[in-house]
């Protein structure tokens, strides 16, 4: 489980870059290639 402090700022940063971008929050996790896949799942989880 990813500590609440990191977990907030992946989710933070991926909604920024989801309005920015245009694009969607599986399209833009996949470019952070040293997150595990379960701490990709959380992160989607919280958005």
């Amino acid at each position: 489980m990813m500590p609440q402090w990191k977990l907030n700022i992946f989710v933070n940063a991926i909604k920024v870059r989801m309005e920015r971008e245009g694009r969607t929050a599986a399209d833009i996790i996949q470019e952070y290639a040293k997150l595990t896949a379960s701490e990709k799942e959380e992160i989607l989880a919280r958005l």
